[in-house]
């Protein structure tokens, strides 16, 4: 009975141990047969990946092929940099080339200012090297030589005549002083000379102000220049001209020795337009020149006759100075007789009207004694402005355009222009 138990136990067991084996062996083929079919599935979908990369390959490999052109590309810019560069340096080159041309070109018209100074120089006596324009400079003044050691930087003048050549050619960042009459009413320099220190005949009022060089005229006290000289200061005396040549020689003395030549060579190319409009006009005119005299009263009648500032005035305006034709010399005094014999065609007041010239004007209208005289008769008695007149620089030249505009009734004149 135990035999027949131990006998269906251990035929039980047996049993039990096959199937499970049976069972072990389905799940291991099962994990076989899967684990088989996603390795296949990976070996083809690594292919796959495989012959895309090889089909893209190619265009890795003619990138790689780009890159070298990419690379010299690279190289290249550089190279385009540079010839930019060298174009840029061609270019500065040309435009270097140009200048040294443009100043090549330019020299000749320097050589010329230089060769036109010393022309104009040159017919002044009293520069002993017209051809110096450096400095020191030398001047010849009164048989004396003075040295100019360099550019004077403080002027002033005892004489108004200076005083207007020298606001002519330069201002007040030179000049010091002035004399009194420089800023008189109606001055033509009185804006331009306004506020200055104002000098006279006494040298302490000169050498208060400490200048350099002082410009006088001939009429200057010899005790007047030696005290100035004693104190080192330069007088620089000079005769200034009534005739057109004579006054633009005075603004190249001046100018040469203050150290201001192109602002004359400015100054006198002014002087040369003005004096060429009113020979314009002048030689226009058909109808026979005028007879003018001048007449002023001091306790007799005063008139302009040859060699005065008022004849060369007279005669720039296109008119005939009618007291020199009569041989009146200088300014000189006339008689009532020789006035209305002579019987000018014009009757000009030079007299100014502080010093009674408007009341010496009424005199003459109202005298009876001179009412025969064609320039009464027919109105032509005129009051000029004594400030261009009666002075000794070139700004007589606007006493010519005031005459002018008399004689020829014009309001204006074409090319005159102001200092």
């Amino acid at each position: 009975m135990k035999k027949n138990k131990l006998l269906k136990l251990v035929t039980a067991f047996t049993l039990a141990f096959f199937i499970f084996a049976c069972q072990a062996g389905k799940d291991n083929r099962e994990y076989y047969e899967s684990h088989s079919s996603d390795s296949h599935n990976t070996e083809k979908h690594d292919d796959t990946h495989l012959i895309e990369t090889k089909k893209e390959e190619p265009v890795v490999e003619e990138t790689k092929k780009e890159e070298p052109v990419v690379e010299e590309t690279k190289k290249e810019e550089p190279v385009v940099e540079e010839t930019k560069k060298e174009e840029l340096v061609v270019e500065e080159t040309k435009k270097e080339e140009l200048v040294v041309e443009e100043t090549k070109k330019e020299e000749p018209v320097i050589e010329e200012k230089k060769v036109s100074y010393e022309e104009y120089l040159s017919s002044i006596d009293s520069i002993i090297d017209p051809g110096n324009v450096s400095w020191p400079r030398t001047i010849l003044i009164n048989e004396k030589e003075i040295l100019i050691s360099d550019k004077p930087e403080r002027l002033a003048t005892i004489s108004l005549g200076h005083d207007e050549i020298l606001f002519g050619i330069t201002d007040s960042s030179q000049i010091v002083a002035t004399t009194s009459f420089a800023q008189e009413e109606g001055s033509n320099i009185q804006t331009k000379s306004e506020g200055l220190p104002t000098i006279s005949s006494d040298p302490e009022t000169i050498i208060a102000q400490d200048p350099d060089i002082v410009f006088a005229d001939p009429y200057a006290s010899a005790e007047l220049i030696d005290a100035l000289e004693d104190f080192g200061i330069t007088v620089i005396q000079t005769q200034l001209n009534n005739s057109i040549e004579g006054r633009k020689n005075d603004v190249w003395l001046m100018s040469y020795i203050t150290g201001n030549l192109e602002n004359a060579k400015s100054l006198v190319d002014i002087i040369d337009t003005n004096i060429q409009s009113l020979d314009n006009l002048v030689n226009d005119q058909q109808d026979p020149k005028k007879k003018v005299i001048t007449l002023s009263w001091w306790d007799a009648y005063w008139t302009a006759g040859s060699g005065s500032t008022e004849d060369s005035i007279i005669q720039l305006a296109g008119a005939i100075n009618l007291s020199a034709d009569n041989d009146v010399e200088s300014n000189s005094t006339i008689d009532k007789e020789l006035l209305i014999s002579m019987n000018p065609e014009i009757i000009l007041i030079t007299q100014s009207v502080q010093w009674g010239g408007k009341d010496f004007y009424d005199d003459l209208l109202t005298d009876d004694s001179l009412s025969s005289i064609q320039a009464i008769k027919n109105e032509e008695v005129y009051m000029v402005n004594p400030n261009w007149w009666g002075t000794l620089s070139y700004w007589n030249i606007k006493g010519s355009e005031q005459l002018a505009k008399i004689l020829f009734n014009v309001e204006e004149i074409e090319g005159f222009g102001d200092f």
